[in-house]
């Protein structure tokens, strides 16, 4: 009897998971042939995590999942993940060899290099004898009548395969107008494709004052309004904190990552998006300490120099920059006659402001938001539309925070898609 095929388009993490798991023990299982597009397998692995890969986290806590992962609901997640784990993602890169280490719950290849986690995946797809073609464009994707799909490709060769994975991934982090393909094959085969939105990057934003704030970096609060263009009251907010980077066109760093997702989805539907940063968040929760601490300040450094007065609370960019909006002057003496400016200023350091105009495009961006909906694909990866079809990745509408969690979700979907109908354990596949 002749050994099932399994085709794989995409070559990246979830890809190598699902070829993995399909070739099974010894490469016992299917016969497993990944098309990439590229000149070679994996190579967004490389850029993740700095160059470290934060290949998932320990952290990760079943009843809270909505607080890590958009796009699905958390009940559908937890059915997902129960299958395939973070602590299942370390014994199994253990099993092949890779020693792992875990900063806070975060886990590492032990070397600190991203390269050995794709030597580790290149390495176990070698002795699972997986067939691996490069440079490969696919031109088309054609369901059989009897079953199975057939591959075109762009030079002219076709592959027929019993199962087919498209695990193509996402224009995230690539150049402009590349990383649609897979979107483009699922509504080809019937499904529903959720416009893709840049997620896990920098915001742009309204201002001329953004030069001078370039380079900062801080620990601040970031308040995300969203609403109605014609409603100043906005219809949902979400809140995140952490180290803060302004640039010369808006703001970036982990807690506006976290917030774009929200504010991608937002502007493509037309609405008003704002942003409040609270410079000072160790304020949080306490405003009458606040308000006694300002006036404490102020007493005290009457007939001070402004310079004086505000030495050593933020980044003095920050305090140029906002001085400028409110007619002030390092050299001003605080007084009574410019005590309201003052204030201001004081007030504008718990709310700065800022109209958020774009995310930044897809190259910059680390994820996308959105794809095909999680609801027509079975707990197996499998397309309810399609039989045989299956997907991995970021081609699904699943995005997760910084901090592992979507690669954690690249090698669940990619082992579950890997191992199709068939539910043994991981490591009765490696």
């Amino acid at each position: 009897m002749s050994r099932r095929k399994t085709g794989i388009i995409g070559g990246g993490a979830s890809g190598m998971m699902a070829a993995l798991a399909a070739a099974g023990k010894n490469g016992t299982g299917d016969e497993v042939f990944i098309l990439e597009k590229k000149e070679r397998i994996g190579k967004k692995i490389l850029a993740t995590g700095n160059g470290r890969c934060n290949l998932t986290n320990l952290s990760f806590c079943m009843d809270r999942l909505e607080e890590y992962y958009r796009g699905a609901p958390a009940g559908r997640l937890r059915s997902l993940f129960s299958r395939f784990s973070p602590e299942d993602t370390c014994r199994l890169f253990e099993k092949m060899g890779m020693l792992t280490v875990s900063r806070d719950g975060y886990v590492y290849p032990f070397s600190g290099q991203a390269s050995t986690v794709l030597d580790t995946l290149r390495f176990a797809l070698e002795r699972k004898k997986v067939w691996i073609r490069t440079e490969c464009r696919i031109g088309g994707v054609e369901p059989l009548k009897r079953g199975g799909y057939l591959i075109h490709t762009k030079d002219g060769d076709a592959y027929r395969f019993d199962r087919l994975i498209l695990a193509c991934g996402s224009p995230a982090g690539q150049k402009g107008g590349e990383g649609m393909d897979g979107y483009a094959y699922a509504a080809s085969l019937g499904h529903t494709v959720i416009p893709p939105q840049p997620a896990l990057t920098a915001l742009r934003c309204e201002g001329d004052f953004w030069k001078g704030l370039a380079g900062v970096r801080c620990q601040a609060s970031v308040r995300l309004l969203i609403g109605k263009p014609q409603k100043p009251e906005p219809d949902s907010e979400y809140t995140e904190e952490g180290e803060l980077q302004l640039t010369d066109y808006g703001i970036s760093g982990i807690p506006v990552f976290q917030l774009s997702r929200h504010a991608s989805l937002a502007l493509a539907e037309g609405r008003r998006v704002r942003a409040q940063i609270d410079f000072l968040p160790s304020f949080a929760g306490k405003e009458e300490e606040y308000r006694r601490f300002v006036e404490e300040r102020l007493a005290a450094c009457r007939g001070w120099t402004l310079e004086m007065l505000f030495c050593g609370l933020v980044n003095k960019k920050i305090i140029l920059t906002l001085f400028k909006q409110n007619g002030l002057r390092l050299q001003d003496a605080a007084e009574q006659r410019n005590a309201s400016s003052v204030r201001r200023v004081f007030s504008l350091l718990r709310a700065f402001p800022v109209q958020v105009k774009a995310a930044n495009p897809f190259p910059a961006a680390q994820v996308c938001a959105g794809g095909v909906p999680l609801d027509e694909v079975t707990d197996r990866m499998e397309s309810r539309k399609r039989p045989g079809l299956f997907f991995a990745g970021e081609l699904l509408d699943v995005d997760g925070r910084c901090g592992g969690y979507n690669l954690q979700w690249a090698w669940t979907s990619g082992y579950l898609a890997g191992c199709g109908q068939e539910a043994a354990g991981w490591a009765d596949r490696f």
